[in-house]
């Protein structure tokens, strides 16, 4: 769960930055799910592609929001039903009638109020599915997408498999390995009823619900007693690791709209992790793999704790891997 990066393709998924100016007043606008602003607005028609897109660039960048090119042409396609952002410079003489002007300024006053455009446009591509986003199911980051290809590219994807995914928010890791591995089949964990129901919801939408199994269930120190006696070849988790004292400063894309309980780990951030190794501990089978995505910092904390606790665990830290910036972010850990 990576709160930030520099590249424009993460920042462009992820729409987070620190709030650099000072909010106008705010009303809590229940049928968008956003804090709006009064914003007086005069439409002059017929008005195009290219002037709605270039109106709302300049007011974006007035309040310093991220990444202002791709919220209005995001947006933009979404209200004119185009297949994805790319097509909107194929329509820039396009004129805009009254009711898809009125759809695309709601949807840049929730922008605006700096709701995440997953949100707002109510879905987003993961890899090569695309799937339904709705607050406050936690959104996946681009570097999750590089956690389910190095999974994949260990992974004897021809296989029967079964593996467990620990915090499954929208599905996006579990529907994506299921999507590359036929004969593999899946159980998915969250916390938050919402979750569940959307990864169900994402599940039948790509046709692969028939694989999957998902239990709403908090991890503490065990999976569900449903599944307690379980034995799994890989569990996988992007798991909360952000220290409690650290929520606070989170930007504010993050902080008003998403679920806290997927950001929060505990005073060190490492909670939800050391709950999970002792779940791998139990439940993975002889040569299983656990994969976690973590924060930079966690790999050779972790490393360090299974030196000391993993023989007594029946785990071997093997390897971190660095995402694309170049930090340690993915961990791979073995049952002896």
């Amino acid at each position: 769960m990576l709160l930030s990066s520099s590249s424009s393709r993460a920042a462009a998924k992820l729409g987070v930055a620190l709030l650099s100016r000072v909010a106008q007043p705010r009303s809590f606008d229940l049928s968008n799910m956003c804090y709006t602003g009064s914003i007086a607005t005069q439409t002059i028609f017929p008005a195009t592609v290219r002037g709605t897109q270039e109106k709302w660039m300049k007011r974006f960048e007035s309040a310093n929001i991220p990444e202002p090119e791709t919220s209005i042409t995001n947006i933009i396609a979404h209200v004119l039903e185009l297949s994805g952002p790319a097509d909107v410079g194929h329509h820039q003489n396009s004129s805009l009638n009254e009711i898809q002007m009125a759809k695309i300024e709601e949807l840049c006053e929730c922008r605006l109020a700096r709701m995440p455009i997953q949100y707002i446009i109510r879905e987003w591509d993961f890899r090569d599915l695309t799937l339904k986003m709705i607050p406050p199911v936690f959104i996946p980051r681009p570097e999750t997408e590089e956690l389910v290809e190095l999974i994949l590219q260990q992974m004897d994807t021809q296989k029967e498999t079964l593996f467990l995914e620990i915090g499954c928010g929208t599905g996006a890791i579990s529907l994506s390995l299921l999507k590359h591995a036929p004969k593999a089949s899946a159980i998915a964990v969250d916390q938050s009823r919402l979750a569940c129901e959307l990864t169900r919801e994402n599940a039948v939408s790509v046709g692969l619900m028939e694989r999957l199994r998902i239990f709403k269930h908090k991890i503490v120190d065990n999976i569900p007693t449903e599944l307690s006696a379980h034995v799994f070849d890989m569990i996988v988790s992007n798991p909360p690791y952000v220290p409690s004292m650290l929520i606070p400063t989170l930007d504010p894309e993050i902080k008003i709209y998403e679920d806290l309980r997927a950001l929060d780990g505990g005073n060190d951030g490492l909670t939800v992790i050391k709950a999970i190794l002792r779940i791998a501990s139990k439940h993975l089978s002889k040569d299983g793999v656990l994969w976690l995505e973590v924060d930079s910092t966690h790999p050779p904390v972790i490393e360090e704790f299974l030196s000391k606790h993993g023989n007594l665990m029946g785990l071997r830290f093997l390897s971190s891997y660095k995402d694309l910036f170049q930090k340690d972010r993915f961990v791979e850990i073995v049952k002896l």
